[in-house]
């Protein structure tokens, strides 16, 4: 696949973030980092998503109910490597209001052409395309050798 769930310090390189909080939380008592919790006023969540692909695109499907786009940001980092969705919404009750923010992060393979990428909000659905580079087939290349000593180093 041409996406992977992003973790700089992963140990089980494409396990979904859901699986490893459940195991650090059960087996070693870790609290979960991306799963619901709540605080006094913010509320953090992991928005569930859908990744599907052919020979020509891939699309990330990611539901993000009652967000607008002006309440979300998307970047690559790490040389396009990797996609950053961070965003978030408030909901005013009666007495008070509560915040929910989502962050998540994703590992972009080498033939998706990131330059460009799209993204497209709708019912609560952001969609985020990005075609695939077209294949090349590997060029061979013969070198001349030529006899005697080898240039000197160019110096900068």
């Amino acid at each position: 696949m041409s996406l992977s769930f992003w973790n700089p310090n992963a140990v089980f390189v494409g396990v979904d973030d859901h699986y490893f909080d459940h195991l650090t939380s059960t087996l070693i008592g870790i609290s979960p980092t991306l799963t619901r919790f709540k605080t006094d006023t913010m509320r953090v969540s992991s928005p569930r998503y859908e990744v599907t692909e052919n020979d020509k695109q891939f699309r990330l499907a990611i539901d993000v109910p009652g967000v607008k786009p002006n309440d979300m940001k998307i970047e690559l980092e790490h040389e396009g490597r990797v996609l950053h969705i961070t965003g978030g919404r408030k909901i005013k009750t009666d007495k008070s209001a509560e915040e929910y923010k989502f962050e998540k992060r994703f590992t972009l393979g080498r033939d998706l052409d990131t330059s460009k990428i799209t993204a497209h909000l709708a019912d609560g659905v952001l969609v985020l395309t990005a075609p695939k580079k077209e294949k090349v087939p590997p060029v061979k290349q013969e070198i001349a050798i030529t006899q005697g000593e080898a240039p000197a180093m160019i110096e900068q």
